[in-house]
């Protein structure tokens, strides 16, 4: 797994980014369509199985590893933001 590193304004935007695009993705959508509301409440397309997509998508490509609380807990890109911004500043 990657290891993160100390976040910055930029790897914070490049990480926005890049979740954003991983999250278009999975629910085979544009970008433009993503914001911090999309999820299982707003978005037809984001499933119980693309829900499961998106948790493996996030970490394998942000080097993190989710509880399962957290993965309950991530009905929205900004509830993944939120986490992935919580396991960053963890030790």
């Amino acid at each position: 797994m990657a290891e993160l590193t100390e976040p910055t304004e930029s790897t914070e935007s490049t990480e926005s980014t890049e979740l954003t695009g991983l999250v278009a993705d999975v629910l085979q959508v544009t970008a433009a369509e993503v914001t911090d509301d999309t999820g299982p409440a707003t978005t037809a397309a984001w499933t119980s199985l693309r829900h499961v997509q998106i948790v493996a998508r996030v970490e394998q490509t942000f080097g993190v590893k989710l509880t399962a609380r957290e993965v309950r807990g991530c009905r929205s890109v900004g509830a993944l933001r939120g986490v992935l911004a919580e396991k960053r500043e963890a030790p």
